[in-house]
């Protein structure tokens, strides 16, 4: 995507307005293994642990003034049918100094949508991927996000390598 930073705000906004519709419709997330939550349940909670009411935290959510977490990752695993994980850096800024040294360890985070099994597991990478850079395949969605200074954080997508 480069530098198109007009198409990853769209992207971002399409995002955001199917997290939005699902969370605000009727029907039922896995969460956690077998575990299922009502859509408007976790709206509820999601909206309970920022301290406002159900539809304040979808306008925030709509218009990018709240930062996505555990609820829209939740809903995107489930909208999406594969399971995402999300990584940090590990590093102590007070100890190594305020920047990020060159060699980090990365820490996984946590997981969500565990219950998506991917259905080309049995088939052979070079099936799937028809020339394409080998072991470039993935079905497990992998997500670092990274500490930007000033209370920003950025994530990026993290792609297997053979």
């Amino acid at each position: 995507l480069g530098g198109n930073n007009a198409l990853l705000r769209a992207v971002a906004r399409e995002t955001r307005e199917v997290v939005a519709q699902v969370l605000s419709a009727k029907g039922t997330l896995h969460i956690e293994g077998q575990r299922i939550v009502r859509a408007c349940d976790l709206l509820g909670s999601a909206a309970k642990n920022e301290q406002i009411n159900e539809e304040e935290y979808l306008q925030l959510l709509r218009n990018g003034t709240l930062q996505g977490g555990g609820t829209e990752l939740t809903v995107l695993s489930n909208v999406l049918r594969r399971p995402i994980s999300i990584y940090e850096l590990v590093w102590d800024g007070v100890k190594l100094s305020v920047d990020v040294p060159e060699i980090c360890a990365v820490s996984h985070m946590g997981s969500f949508g565990d219950i998506f099994l991917d259905p080309l597991l049995n088939i052979p990478d070079h099936a799937i991927l028809s020339g394409i850079q080998e072991g470039a395949y993935s079905w497990h969605i992998h997500i670092l996000v990274v500490d930007g200074g000033g209370g920003e954080k950025h994530a990026c997508v993290l792609l297997p390598k053979s």
